[in-house]
């Protein structure tokens, strides 16, 4: 069907629609046509109105809304990125600090399990990523299996970022010592070659002590459940 017969036929069917109005209402039944008059003004309406100008304004608002929905969604990643960021950025430390750093954590997880660290060698340190260098250090001591547990769960709650690549137990055979183990153990860290979060945002320090702040409370709540 041609586009001009098409457009008559929708204006025939309108004003016959209105001249079926115009008899009921003579009758004094509109009541009875008023779902069928709305509906009818509404398609009226629309043939009226739905032009190139019309539908350009139509497709202009819904581009708006898009727009703005693409917006709240991107607020939305980087408000979650931001967080994500400042939770996780503090872990680490600076890369200046990577000579002495990963040292001075085994020997504080060390002392605070109790137990005597001995160094098997040198740190080494790979720094082929582009983003971050990574450094490890093997240790051994001597502890139970309570103990290296313990030593372990130590380890994982930490709030810096320390982990265990590889451990060996051997057990100790001699008779004043039963039950102990000697364990070898390769601690490994990373350094960011840039702290992004410290350079994108002026109110950092403040940012990262509200984060902590946020989790110590989070960690009370838990513990008193």
């Amino acid at each position: 069907m041609a586009k001009n017969e098409k457009t008559n036929k929708y204006v025939a069917q309108l004003k016959q629609g209105f001249a079926d109005i115009q008899t009921v209402a003579q009758e004094g039944n509109l009541k009875l046509f008023l779902k069928q008059f709305i509906a009818l003004l509404v398609i009226f309406l629309l043939f009226k109105y739905l032009s190139g100008k019309f539908n350009s304004k139509i497709q202009n608002i819904n581009g708006q809304l898009e727009a703005i929905r693409a917006q709240q969604v991107n607020e939305q990643e980087y408000a979650t990125n931001k967080k994500l960021l400042i939770s996780l950025e503090p872990r680490f430390s600076n890369v200046e600090a990577k000579n002495e750093w990963l040292l001075s954590q085994i020997i504080d997880i060390f002392k605070k399990a109790g137990l005597t660290p001995s160094v098997e060698g040198a740190q080494t340190e790979n720094d082929t990523n582009p983003t971050y260098v990574a450094t490890s250090m093997k240790v051994s001591s001597t502890m139970t299996y309570d103990t290296f547990a313990n030593f372990l769960a130590g380890i994982e709650n930490r709030p810096t970022y320390i982990k265990i690549s590889d451990f060996a137990i051997e057990k100790d055979t001699d008779p004043n010592r039963i039950g102990n183990n000697k364990v070898s153990l390769t601690l490994n860290t990373i350094f960011p070659k840039e702290k992004i979060a410290r350079s994108l945002f002026k109110d950092y320090d403040q940012l990262v002590a509200a984060e902590q702040q946020e989790k110590a409370a989070a960690k009370k709540r838990k513990k008193g459940k």
